[in-house]
């Protein structure tokens, strides 16, 4: 990682970009997407990022028309929104 920006920075601010467009439970999108909601120098760590939030259970693995798609998982909203509230702190909204 370059410039000092964690791993945990980068997974909350995915998650805060899936949460501001409401891409909760049955409302998903596909993996591709989530490349988007990080500045260029972190898109190829995306996937992975992904991955993990997925494994913790922040994230629904869904495989759809070829694709993976990717949700928030409902049953995790308060601890989703406490990750969120924690790095919105240090402008989690950078770029954008």
């Amino acid at each position: 990682m370059e410039r000092g920006i964690s791993r945990d920075f980068l997974k909350a601010h995915i998650l805060y970009k899936l949460a501001r467009h409401r891409r909760w439970g049955a409302k998903h999108t596909e993996l591709i997407n989530v490349r988007t909601a990080l500045p260029q120098e972190y898109q190829s760590e995306a996937e992975s990022l992904a991955r993990e939030l997925a494994d913790a259970g922040f994230l629904t693995w869904l495989k759809k028309t070829g694709q993976i798609h990717v949700s928030l998982n409902t049953r995790r909203k308060k601890e989703i929104d406490a990750i969120i509230d924690k790095y919105s702190q240090k402008e989690i909204t950078y770029g954008h």
